[in-house]
């Protein structure tokens, strides 16, 4: 769905602009994206072995590690969650650059060349990565659709001017 959007005026420019005014304004970087898809996501981590463990000794340092794990747990609380600021930096400059680099293809060769094809790609999936909150999602799923809808208001609209006005065939 991301590539489709990508591939979509506007969006990206869009998601880029939030980044920006996020960034500039001190928000917090939560608001735009919640992570990143990671390409290994999908690839089961390797199973580990663990050591053989003394029962006895084993229960004797259980109850210290749930002190430590209870202490660790509380630091962690306090440190900024979310998505890394350098690694965000990172991406969307590279999907900034990208977006300059395809809006001048777009420009010199239109939508339907080759090479603004390509440009589209490379753009999608450098943005296709980025997990969005379901706020930024939505928004840019609802402009695509609102923008289909008015095309297929708009395709009504000439339909019925050419069979009622001009008394065209429907087929």
């Amino acid at each position: 769905v991301m590539g489709a959007i990508a591939h979509f005026p506007g969006t990206v420019d869009h998601i880029l602009s939030e980044y920006t005014r996020v960034t500039s304004e001190g928000g917090r970087l939560s608001d735009v994206l919640s992570g990143y898809i990671d390409p290994d996501d999908g690839i089961a981590p390797p199973a580990e072995v663990p050591p053989p463990v003394d029962p006895k000794a084993a229960k004797a340092e259980g109850d210290d590690e749930e002190e430590e794990t209870a202490e660790a747990t509380d630091d962690e609380e306090e440190v900024e969650s979310g998505p890394d600021p350098v690694i965000a930096q990172q991406r969307f400059g590279a999907v900034s650059d990208q977006m300059e680099i395809t809006r001048k293809a777009l420009k010199k060769f239109g939508r339907d060349d080759k090479h603004a094809i390509a440009e589209m790609v490379a753009l999608a999936e450098l943005f296709m990565p980025i997990k969005l909150v379901p706020k930024q999602f939505e928004g840019l799923v609802e402009r695509v659709r609102g923008a289909l809808e008015r095309l297929r208001a708009q395709e009504r609209a000439i339909m019925q001017l050419c069979v009622r006005d001009a008394r065209m065939p429907r087929a």
